[in-house]
């Protein structure tokens, strides 16, 4: 990589103070606090940092028993950017269209209040790791010490009781929140949190995990989603897809579930019989997966009746000229002649069109907002950390969950999908749900029409929002 000069690094700390409207007519003055949280090698020399961005509800006496929720996403790689600024910080990217698909690529963008933001009911904190965001690796031979799933997620174990120590906040219920890669962390981190670091017993309970954009299973070999016929748990978000570009008849639940039961009974079985299948049942089932798809009959055969989910993109809507986004199938951009791009994210249509919007609120809003005087470059997705990342872990991500729900009997557990996420998809999360051996009563799984950002789109956004304020507020296991 190529730069101007050499950034030179100095640790940090900036503090703030603003306010939020929100859509209850509460109007919240917070104080944030934004820092650099070094780590350090056996010699007391600084090898990372990792950046956190605190805010604070300033007009509590007492807050040592108020909420308080911990946001990350994923990549691995990623900055907090996306949760950040896409939902949960006090100003928000809004869009000329309110469902917000093929948002504008250049500026001027619209970063205004959110009304939907939590600070009224619990504290925020947004954490960039190590190589991430404003993070940094300072020691270029120190990369293994974060760059891998139980490093990482003991560096948060770390970040997070240093967090509850400096800040009085023992006594406070916790939340964790992951997005994407970010699930697999969350819950590595609860089982880190709830006695499993690799160096120390820890006991810290939480109240909740709200997992977006479910991950679990996919890197891991302890439940592999290979295993169980992929293009099942796949096919939902691409009947999604389908309801959405061609406009099918009816409400998109009613297509989604009607998906789900195709995949449930007579798909499934029919890809279990293989090459015993009869010619006649092929063909039937061939073009009811065309039929929920939007692929081609002739295709579905071709790809032996189980859709690839990157040819899928190239796919759906080629006759049209256009290949859809896997993050958000909402989205379009032209139809990539060449083979499939082996550069998925920077090339994927939603995350193409919406990446600048975010990049330029982190960088220049909200940096202005917060008080950060540095110069530093946002990494909003690091390659580096990506190819460098150890993707193995002395214990399932799955196993952590469920060891951790067994420990701590009251933890509950939300799990959140796009219905458009063809990365992450919804179908993956109700089975992984059903196959670990979890309480259900402390489960829930929640669909909404946008991408694999949940918070794209003001029905999607609210109502992801308000789940979440149910669950701190204690009601939403209530009212399902």
């Amino acid at each position: 990589m190529i730069t101007m000069q050499t950034e030179v690094f100095k640790a940090g700390q900036f503090e703030a103070e603003g306010k939020v409207a929100l859509a209850n007519g509460k109007n919240i003055p917070f104080k944030s606090i934004c820092a650099d949280n070094l780590f350090h090698d056996d010699a007391e020399k600084p090898i990372g940092s990792m950046f956190s961005y605190s805010y604070f509800r300033s007009d509590i006496e007492d807050a040592s028993e108020r909420p308080v929720i911990f946001f990350f996403n994923g990549g691995p790689g990623s900055g907090s950017l996306w949760l950040h600024v896409g939902l949960f910080g006090p100003l928000r990217i809004k869009y000329d269209d309110p469902e917000a698909v093929n948002t504008p690529s250049i500026p001027p963008y619209n970063v205004a209040n959110n009304e939907l933001c939590l600070l009224d009911i619990a504290d925020l904190v947004f954490i960039d790791p190590v190589g991430t965001g404003w993070g940094r690796l300072l020691d270029k031979d120190a990369g293994e010490r974060f760059f891998g799933m139980d490093n990482d997620a003991d560096c948060f174990n770390t970040l997070i009781q240093s967090w509850l120590s400096k800040y009085q906040r023992w006594q406070s219920p916790k939340y964790l929140m992951g997005e994407s890669y970010g699930t697999n962390r969350a819950v590595l981190l609860a089982e880190s949190l709830s006695g499993s670091s690799q160096g120390e017993f820890s006991s810290v309970g939480l109240n909740g995990l709200i997992l977006l954009g479910n991950a679990i299973g996919q890197t891991e070999g302890v439940l592999s989603f290979d295993t169980v016929e992929p293009a099942v748990l796949a096919l939902p978000s691409m009947a999604a897809t389908n309801w959405y570009h061609n406009k099918i008849p009816g409400s998109l639940e009613d297509f989604i579930q009607k998906a789900y039961d195709f995949c449930e009974d007579e798909y499934l079985k029919a890809l279990f019989k293989g090459a015993t299948l009869s010619e006649a049942k092929r063909n039937s089932i061939a073009a009811k997966v065309a039929y929920f798809s939007g692929l081609k009959k002739e295709t579905v055969i071709e790809m032996d009746l189980r859709p690839d989910k990157r040819k899928y993109l190239q796919h759906v809507l080629k006759d049209r000229g256009l290949e859809v986004g896997v993050y958000d199938s909402r989205f379009t951009l032209p139809l990539n002649k060449d083979s499939i791009s082996d550069k998925m994210v920077r090339d994927d249509a939603a995350i193409a069109q919406y990446t600048p919007s975010f990049m330029a609120a982190i960088s220049g809003t909200y940096k202005k907002l917060l008080g950060i005087t540095h110069d530093r470059k946002y990494y909003a997705i690091s390659n580096e950390v990506g190819k460098n990342w150890k993707r193995e872990s002395s214990r399932s991500c799955a196993k952590s969950l469920a060891a951790s729900m067994r420990r701590n009997p009251d933890l509950k557990v939300l799990f959140s999908s796009g219905a458009y996420d063809i990365q992450c998809q919804m179908g993956q999360a109700r089975y992984l749900v059903n196959h670990i051996g979890l309480d259900l009563k402390r489960v829930k799984l929640t669909e909404y029409p946008s991408g694999h950002m949940v918070y794209l789109g003001e029905t999607a956004a609210k109502a992801f929002a308000d789940d979440i304020r149910a669950m701190v507020e204690g009601t939403l296991f209530s009212k399902f």
